[in-house]
């Protein structure tokens, strides 16, 4: 179930139906693996959330879109592969995509299937190797090459 409530969202619901779309045709489900695709319904709230950030320079592209195309009358990955090579909507599709991997990435089941536990890094804090400040040696004994303040 979405945590978005229509009403709170700056996107119709046309303009979300769109997003769907596009997300689907980003990423599908991977039924083989169990993977779910960018349109799952925890997955899509996300990056609605993400996407409302960007609402200023998406809904303009998104009413163009709808009103020079008929995105909900070809597949979703047609849709994005019109999206790409259409250089009126490349920028869109290219901002959107971004916000699709985001959100899909962030999801637990994706992290899990990667072999990655799905938790921020802190408290628990990640394993790091020693660094080596020898390195910085030779910048430290290097004479100033700026001017003094």
């Amino acid at each position: 179930m979405s945590k978005i409530i229509a009403s709170d969202t700056t996107f119709s619901d046309l303009e979300r139906q769109v997003i769907t779309a596009i997300s689907e045709g980003n990423i599908t489900n991977d039924e083989a693996s169990g993977l779910p695709g960018a349109s799952d319904p925890p997955i899509l709230s996300m990056i609605l959330e993400k996407a409302e950030h960007f609402s200023a320079r998406l809904k303009p592209d998104i009413q163009r879109l709808l009103a020079e195309t008929d995105p909900f009358g070809i597949s979703p990955t047609e849709l994005t592969n019109q999206l790409d090579k259409d250089p009126r909507f490349r920028s869109f599709g290219r901002i959107l995509t971004i916000i699709i991997m985001q959100a899909y990435y962030q999801d637990p089941r994706v992290l899990k299937s990667l072999g990655l536990e799905a938790r921020p890094p802190f408290p628990l804090g990640h394993e790091m190797e020693p660094d080596d400040w020898s390195l910085l040696e030779p910048v430290r004994k290097r004479a100033p090459f700026y001017r003094p303040a």
